[in-house]
């Protein structure tokens, strides 16, 4: 699936020249937690969003006072202009990470997770044309069919051997699987509980009409010999 599939075409954005205000009452009245910055050919040249507006001076109680002659860091000066700044350009984050219509949804998600971020501006030709956010992906989980198995005995328990090699690398030797009445039972042995868990997830997932789980957890021996 690609980012058109599921971006949010008609996007609410702001200009880097108008007041940090004027985007505030943009962002309620809209109800988004953050917005594209595009410049007057419909770059996207910054993203605004909540997090940038937290320590302005306006909700501060009192204003911080430096010292006579203290001498005033670069991590301080920046966080002066975005606390004090009067426009968006003053506040907004410059790096903007964005992706194209055709980014694969799972890349774009990964970006999400990795940065921190809650939306992905999609550009084409350098130009604002959507906008992803977590809660557009989120919607696929809703979407997606989910995993039908197989009646027979027999095709449910090569269903879960086939599962079991491909996602965490167990071969039959490792892990027997039994079906019986549609219950699958696991016998063998695995090496923490926190891959007992996985199995016990993966056969959930498929949707077996019942787990029964007989695995024995055996570390594997240290050999550490420092």
């Amino acid at each position: 699936m690609q980012a058109k599939d599921i971006m949010t075409t008609s996007v609410v954005s702001i200009r880097p020249t108008v007041s940090v205000r004027h985007a505030v009452s943009v962002m309620m009245q809209a109800n988004v937690s953050g917005l594209p910055v595009v410049d007057d050919d419909g770059r996207v040249c910054g993203m605004l969003t909540e997090g940038d507006l937290l320590l302005r001076r306006e909700i501060r109680a009192t204003t911080r006072s430096s010292r006579a002659g203290e001498i005033i860091s670069e991590i301080d000066l920046e966080r002066y202009i975005c606390t004090n700044g009067w426009s968006v350009a003053d506040v907004m984050s410059p790096d903007v990470i964005v992706a194209t219509p055709d980014s694969e949804v799972s890349d774009i998600a990964e970006s999400l997770q990795a940065h921190r971020i809650k939306r992905l501006p999609i550009v084409e030709d350098g130009r604002l044309v959507g906008i992803v956010s977590r809660r557009d992906i989120l919607g696929i989980i809703l979407d997606a069919p989910t995993t039908a198995l197989p009646r027979e005995d027999e095709s449910v328990r090569m269903a879960v051997r086939t599962r079991l090699r491909s996602d965490l690398g167990l071969t039959p030797q490792k892990v027997q699987v039994s079906v019986k009445d549609g219950q699958v039972t696991l016998d063998g042995q695995v090496e923490s509980e926190l891959k007992r868990k996985a199995i016990r997830i993966l056969v959930e997932s498929l949707g077996a009409g019942g787990y029964r789980d007989r695995l024995r957890v055996t570390p594997l021996p240290n050999t550490d010999l420092s």
